[in-house]
């Protein structure tokens, strides 16, 4: 009974822990995970990389959208990206999974050590349910590791500038192999760099061992990350950053966006704080300030650390929004022209470590005297992560998903890892034709990612980057469906990362759960700016109509029982 009275909460933590791993391990391909950005673009990628042993390798071309350099995929130097060269896809994402979990509570319980010093003892139940509460969020599963490792990064400067030592510098200059440049990186060096100043001015002296830290971070970035810095600095191919075009807000949208960010957070890093961790910080800020004002004390409202904490959760919010007021994106785009295209909104991503920062100072302060009403709110706080439905709630998707099909004898409309890449549907279908890489191939209601998962080279595709001459080239393909369809036209013309075949009918056929319709349909392409790509196959969803009027053939309908969907396969004459 002692052991459980004083090591509670690291029960739960690891109840949590083991209950997930064992639920996704059961159903494995069998998961519901999301599918923007992650089963459509750089899953696959990954896959790709580990199934062409193009890792490691340079000049390799991958087969996708043609053909593009492996260096616009992501580095091999990253630990979450070898999980793939070292597993089974599928095993690769959920120990990516749980490793992110267990990377955010030793992190958060290192960083906690560090400030709460000889008093760790005594909030340490407060601080491993609140780091579970946050190893919990339903981030963006790729850069996982980035999010959870955000404390770790933290802790390794606050030791640098308290007490620098060699080896500190080290973990610094390897941090990037867990973090990712364009998301994270190159905010954390703004940051720090922005640090560096303000404690100069402060004690007029310059903090060498934080300059020293930038200079070992920054390194790192480039050592690590070296194909992404020779793509946007030293590559002289134009890409399809140059003519992407940002929407631009005027004031009343601006304060729109701002205020729907701080409220809500944004899809790729989702806090969960609307409905408790918010309410209870909002509460601390005002009962803490009034503290300080009514005791006389109204200088510390400016070096409260919780202050410090809400005041750069507000500052991200406002970057992210006015990234959407043009004239600050023309100047900065100006005056630093590689990053045309670079979404320095990305500011926003650090909230979901900052909220629960500040929710744990709250919870720790207001409740110092009454310990139980901590922990009994930060347990709130874990229930509302884990009860939330969301893009990236692989857990709480996967059991949703299975217990409906469980209790209802029916699908429930989303797709499964294995149902989204097709399962054994497309390897049948290359048997069949007796497929070769040689051979192109694109989609019609489907992901480009089914295909390009199963070893299929692929004329269209999802990528951040690839080259414009490309996107004209494929442009030209689909002029035919753009030219009566607006809003096809502008999300490609003004974008264009998503290179797909577009709906006549100007309905979005690609995002589709298992229970989506498949109703005959016709096409519009232009066959022999298609066929001159390189491809001979088109793999559709639905039966088109038109087909002759195309220059297609159907070669056969294939069906799978385990799959929710018919594979319409086309050749083009």
């Amino acid at each position: 009974m002692n052991a459980i009275k004083k090591y509670w909460h690291w029960m739960l933590a690891g109840l949590i822990f083991v209950f997930e791993a064992a639920v996704l391990l059961f159903f494995k391909d069998k998961i519901y995970v999301g599918i923007c950005d992650n089963l459509d673009l750089f899953i696959t990628q990954l896959k790709m990389l580990s199934d062409n042993r193009a890792f490691f390798a340079h000049g390799q071309e991958m087969p996708v959208l043609g053909s593009i350099d492996r260096d616009y995929f992501p580095s091999e130097f990253s630990l979450y990206n070898l999980l793939y060269l070292l597993l089974p896809d599928i095993y690769a994402y959920i120990v990516g999974y749980l490793l992110r979990i267990v990377l955010a509570m030793v992190s958060c319980v290192l960083l906690a050590r560090l400030l709460l010093g000889q008093t760790y003892q005594k909030y340490e139940k407060a601080v491993v349910l609140t780091a579970t509460a946050f190893a919990l969020l339903p981030v963006y599963p790729m850069y996982g590791f980035c999010f959870a490792s955000m404390p770790l990064i933290l802790y390794l400067l606050v030791r640098i500038y308290r007490e620098p030592r060699w080896w500190l510098f080290g973990a610094v200059f390897l941090y990037p192999l867990v973090s990712y440049f364009t998301f994270f990186g190159a905010f954390l060096l703004g940051y720090l760099l922005i640090a560096v100043f303000v404690l100069w001015i402060r004690d007029r002296k310059l903090p060498l061992p934080l300059f020293g830290a930038f200079a070992a971070l920054a390194a790192g970035f480039v050592c690590f990350e070296y194909r992404l810095f020779g793509v946007m600095l030293l590559s002289d191919e134009e890409t399809i950053r140059s003519t992407m075009v940002t929407a631009s807000y005027d004031a009343l949208a601006l304060w729109r966006c701002f205020a729907d960010v701080f409220l809500h957070g944004f899809s790729h890093a989702k806090s969960v704080h609307t409905y408790f961790v918010l309410p209870v910080c909002a509460v601390y800020f005002i009962w803490n300030n009034f503290r300080y004002l009514s005791g006389r004390k109204a200088g510390k409202i400016y070096t409260d650390i919780f202050n410090i904490t809400v005041l750069f959760i507000v500052f991200n919010c406002a970057v992210y929004a006015l990234y959407f007021w043009e004239p600050l994106r023309v100047l900065v785009e100006t005056l630093l022209p590689p990053l045309k295209g670079f979404q320095y909104g990305r500011t926003i991503f650090f909230n979901a470590f900052a909220w629960y920062f500040a929710f744990f100072i709250a919870v720790k302060n207001m409740f110092c005297k009454k310990q139980t009403l901590a922990y009994i709110a930060c347990i709130v706080s874990i229930i509302i992560v884990g009860g939330t439905q969301c893009e990236y709630s692989d857990f709480y998707n996967t059991c949703y998903c299975n217990l409906y099909k469980l209790v209802k004898h029916k699908e429930v409309n989303q797709l499964s890892y294995r149902e989204f890449y097709g399962g054994n549907l497309i390897a049948k279908i290359q048997k069949e034709i007796g497929y070769t890489p040689e051979q192109g191939a694109c989609v019609y209601g489907f992901h480009p990612a089914m295909l390009s998962y199963n070893g299929i080279t692929t004329i269209d595709g999802y990528c951040g980057y690839y080259s414009q001459s490309y996107k004209e080239q494929f442009r030209a393909a689909i002029a035919p469906a753009l030219d009566v369809n607006p809003n096809w036209q502008t999300y490609y013309d003004d974008w264009g990362c998503r290179a797909y075949l577009f709906p006549a009918s100007g309905e979005n056929l690609y995002d589709f759960g298992a229970n989506a319709d498949a109703v005959p349909q016709e096409i519009l392409i232009d066959a022999p700016a298609l066929k001159a790509l390189g491809c001979v196959y088109i793999f559709s969803r639905v039966e088109i109509t038109n087909a002759d009027q195309m220059q297609l053939r159907l070669v056969n309908a294939y069906q799978d029982g385990e799959m929710p969907y018919t594979v319409y396969l086309y050749s083009l004459e």
